[in-house]
């Protein structure tokens, strides 16, 4: 009868173990994290949208699709208008061969004109000038006199270039490279969205551990002062009581080496996030039980309908062919149809010289073909084998990217089938490792366990708890892969750029 109040006094100390014991990591989430005193919580969407507005990349990658545009404008200056004009004087004392020749001369020479290349390859040139001549001789009709010419003058390649056919080829296969810088940009994107996810469910794992690790530390504690009033009333000996203080130090440096793991996950998301220093991170987001679902048939068919690099290597095929059309083109010998008209007037004053030229009197008229033919022509030739083997180089890239969607997208797939499974596996094994622990604290109340078996199977329970965190974060990272694989991710945040 001694023993009652001895027994009666461990049983209390159990219930208020078993009480304490029974607070999960799920209802530990809602506390402040240490040291966390102004906190951003964010979610994910939040983050990436952030880190796509923020980021060095994103930046860097817009400034190279804007570097990339400017070759259209290059490639359109062949099509550019140029004016071109020249002034000249010149001062002739020498002794003439005739006395009828002057031995002072002076000649100004002046002219303007503009020339341009349409898209059909035609070069139109619209040149006027006037020549001014004085001499010191009395044997001349006018002195000074002034003779004023209009030209124009048209230019038409029949041959090489036929109807602009290089040129305009040229300004299309820039457009159409471009377009591929268009997507590469895009793909640079999406790879920084994919690592900003994967860092941000990286911090929500640790957040997980850090709540885990603290849920047993709790609990480590608890038992440890259970241990520590039956030890002073003599119900336990050293053993036990040492083996819960010792368990207490192990758990307590465990939760600080995952709070220190917290606070570099943090820091790297902020890295990738260009997010000033003074600010902290709380994810929001948690790992969920729910199976990830996708049909392997449709990420495939989604995945050749939208991954850019695929669409790049067509691309790069058509821009092949069509580079293999010009160099073809290039080996064509030179057969340019030339026309020039010409309006000039003579008089003494440069008005009525100038007033001449518009009028249909005074006319020159001029029409041929002229011909260049390359005897070796091995630049063409070799430009020509060249585009050849680069067409069937980009052919067999195409083929071999479409291999690869095949197999990224596969792999992906399984992994993220696999992890689903995982995830399902290790929740129940949570599930039987809880109860376990459960019954054992019953057996520990009524005085039929041990410290030590508790300790054991709580650590049996951490365990499983982290693994499951663990294949959380893995199949989320897998989940990442495989939208990335397909092109999707970009899409949920393109309306930010």
């Amino acid at each position: 009868m001694k023993n009652i109040p001895a027994i009666i006094l461990i049983m209390l100390s159990s219930v208020f173990f078993i009480f304490c014991s029974g607070l999960s990591a799920a209802e530990r989430d809602g506390e402040d994290m240490p040291g966390f005193e102004d906190i951003k919580a964010l979610s994910l969407d939040e983050c990436v949208r952030y880190s796509i507005y923020n980021s060095f990349e994103v930046k860097l990658a817009r400034l190279d699709l804007l570097i990339a545009e400017t070759d259209k404008m290059y490639a359109e200056s062949v099509f550019d208008a140029f004016l071109f004009g020249s002034a000249t004087y010149a001062e002739d004392k020498r002794q003439p061969i005739s006395i009828f020749g002057g031995d002072d001369k002076q000649e100004n020479f002046y002219s303007a004109g503009i020339t341009k290349e349409l898209l059909t390859g035609t070069e139109l040139t619209a040149e006027w000038s006037d020549t001014r001549d004085w001499v010191n001789t009395p044997f001349v009709t006018r002195n000074p006199s002034h003779s004023a010419e209009l030209t124009l003058e048209a230019r038409q390649p029949v041959g090489k270039n036929f109807f602009g056919y290089i040129d305009r080829t040229n300004l299309s296969v820039t457009k159409l490279a471009i377009k591929n810088a268009d997507l590469e940009m895009k793909d640079r994107i999406e790879d920084y969205i994919a690592k900003t996810e994967k860092a941000y469910w990286k911090l929500v794992f640790v957040k997980r551990t850090v709540d885990l690790r603290k849920n047993i530390a709790d609990q480590a504690r608890k038992l440890c002062e259970t241990n520590k009033k039956n030890y002073n009333i003599g119900l336990i000996e050293k053993g036990p009581y040492y083996a819960a203080e010792a368990n207490v130090i192990i758990r307590e440096t465990d939760l600080g080496i995952a709070e220190n793991n917290f606070r570099r996950a943090e820091e790297n998301l902020k890295l990738i996030m260009n997010m000033p220093d003074p600010y902290r991170i709380l994810p929001t987001d948690s790992f969920h039980r729910e199976d990830i679902e996708y049909n392997l048939v449709e990420c495939l068919n989604e995945a050749f309908e939208k991954r850019r690099d695929y669409k790049i290597r067509k691309r790069d095929v058509k821009i092949k062919n069509l580079t293999l059309k010009m160099r073809d083109n290039a080996k064509w010998p030179e057969i340019d149809l030339v026309a020039t008209m010409a309006m000039n007037g003579v008089e003494g004053t440069f008005k009525k010289a100038f007033g001449k030229t518009t009028v249909a009197d005074n006319t020159y008229y001029y029409a041929g073909v002229e011909v260049t033919i390359p005897v070796e022509n091995r630049e063409a030739r070799s430009e020509y084998k060249k585009a050849a083997y680069e067409k069937e180089k980009a052919i067999l890239a195409m083929k071999e990217t479409e291999r690869t969607i095949i197999t990224e997208v596969g792999n992906s797939f399984r992994d993220l089938m696999t992890y689903n499974t995982s995830v399902s596996n290790m929740s129940e094994a949570v599930r039987l490792q809880s109860e376990k622990l459960e019954e054992e604290v019953k057996r520990f109340k009524y005085g039929r366990s041990w410290t030590k078996v508790l300790i054991d199977y709580q650590q049996d329970l951490l365990n499983a708890e982290m693994k499951e965190a663990i294949e959380f974060l893995a199949r989320e990272n897998a989940c990442v892969e495989l939208e990335k694989d397909m092109n999707v991710l970009f899409d949920k945040y393109e309306e930010t750029l």
